[in-house]
């Protein structure tokens, strides 16, 4: 159970999601919805720590939306 990370949307047109570490390196980047992250950096398990996630995306209809935060990462 939420094994990985994903953004839920529908009538997407463009999409981006990233996750960034606490020195800001990116560790995660998509423009495919249906792929999320899994806690994993270079095939290896990521530390436990908090990480910064960024979204952006553009729908069907023209609205556009930019999400930011963070996300604890356990095991």
């Amino acid at each position: 159970v939420n094994d990985i990370l994903y953004v839920i949307g529908d009538r997407i047109k463009t999409f981006y999601f990233a996750i960034f570490n606490r020195w800001g390196e990116k560790i995660f980047e998509t423009h495919n919805p249906d792929e999320g992250w899994d806690g994993k950096y270079k095939g290896q398990d990521s530390n436990l720590s908090v990480y910064v996630y960024f979204m952006q995306a553009e729908f069907i209809d023209g609205k556009n939306t930019v999400m930011k935060g963070d996300v604890t990462l356990i095991r």
